[in-house]
């Protein structure tokens, strides 16, 4: 099989996107060849059977030259290959509709998000099947609806010696774009409140923030931290790529995820791999995480209270330091949400 993916971008470095590289450089492993059609590229393919085609974005073109550039993509591509993979996005899996129809060729979407739009439903219709990490995470009840779980990278990120000692601080992390519903402030409120009482503690905020919005919430949550006289405790670290996460993740305890229900973000299951412990208000999880201890690990969304008082739980018991969920926690990734695994369900689907 030969296979076309349409995507946002192709970057390794990309703090958000730079997964999806690992995953074409499976699938491409499985496949006759792999051409791939991204709004914007800024890296090159390792993958000797990997090829790359931009939109345009990159070089600074508009919305009609990225539009252009969509079908010269598609046209250039689709005659010589036998299928089309869109990752995330339904709108171009409309847009390639009548082409792929006229063509023969059929359309699979990799989708997981919170919202259900008119995007969405209208794709739904044109795709063959879609692909999804949880139920939660695509919410129409198709026969389409293929639920996979995630694609975890579990070589890169995995359990590293533990060298924690009792006297060193705590590090949480806080990871995500800078937006608020990623709920970052209340995180910083939790945190504070837990540090006055005594607890020593450090918050890594890492994300970055795009929109003009994005920037003025930032500043709020340095003026925050600043009036909660917590700011040499709090570091606001900025976008990091994907390739250096799991050193982020070798000398962190706690991973707060203050999103609301939906899809299962990538970053909890990567903690997890990593034996990271992580609290999330996504009550999703609920079905993930080990049943004696779902409920010490989720808390109520928007909800500060419940999340100072499930954070003071791990920190006083040092579930932490806690081997046998670390290994837990990890083998639920590896069984359930493994890249290998998950790129040969694809293949099998699409087959």
């Amino acid at each position: 099989m030969k296979l076309l993916i349409i995507t946002q971008k192709y970057d390794t470095n990309d703090s958000v996107l730079g997964v999806f590289n690992d995953w074409w450089d499976k699938l491409a492993g499985k496949l006759d060849g792999v051409r791939i059609l991204a709004l914007e590229k800024k890296s090159e393919p390792i993958s000797p059977n990997i090829e790359v085609v931009s939109m345009g974005k990159e070089r600074g073109v508009g919305f009609f030259g990225k539009i252009i550039g969509f079908y010269v993509g598609l046209f250039k591509t689709v005659g010589k290959i036998d299928a089309i993979l869109v990752s995330m996005i339904p709108k171009y899996v409309i847009l390639a509709a009548p082409i792929a129809w006229l063509c023969g060729k059929p359309i699979y979407l990799w989708y997981t998000g919170v919202s259900v739009h008119w995007q969405l439903r209208l794709a739904v219709l044109f795709c063959k099947k879609v692909f999804t990490a949880h139920e939660a995470a695509m919410r129409i009840d198709t026969p389409k609806r293929i639920i996979t779980g995630h694609g975890i990278n579990v070589d890169r990120f995995k359990i590293h010696d533990l060298r924690f000692k009792n006297e060193d601080i705590i590090t949480i992390l806080s990871v995500g774009r800078i937006t608020p519903s990623k709920g970052h402030d209340l995180i910083i409120r939790a945190v504070s409140d837990l540090i006055k009482s005594g607890y020593d503690l450090k918050l890594k905020i890492i994300g970055g923030s795009i929109q003009e919005y994005h920037r003025i919430y930032e500043q709020s949550l340095k003026k925050m931290a600043h009036d909660f006289s917590i700011g040499e405790k709090v570091e606001f670290s900025g976008a990091i790529s994907y390739d250096k996460m799991p050193d982020i993740f070798e000398k962190s305890q706690v991973l707060i995820n203050a999103v609301p229900y939906g899809g299962l973000d990538k970053v909890v299951l990567e903690a997890m791999a990593s034996g990271i412990v992580p609290l999330t208000s996504n009550n999703a999880f609920h079905s993930v995480f080990p049943g004696d201890f779902a409920a010490q690990l989720v808390f109520k969304e928007n909800d500060s209270e419940d999340l100072k008082m499930k954070l003071k739980n791990i920190l006083d018991k040092k579930l932490y330091q806690n081997d046998e969920l670390r290994d837990t926690l990890r083998n639920i990734v590896v069984k359930n949400h493994n890249l290998y695994n998950l790129i040969k369900r694809i293949v099998k689907e699409m087959a």
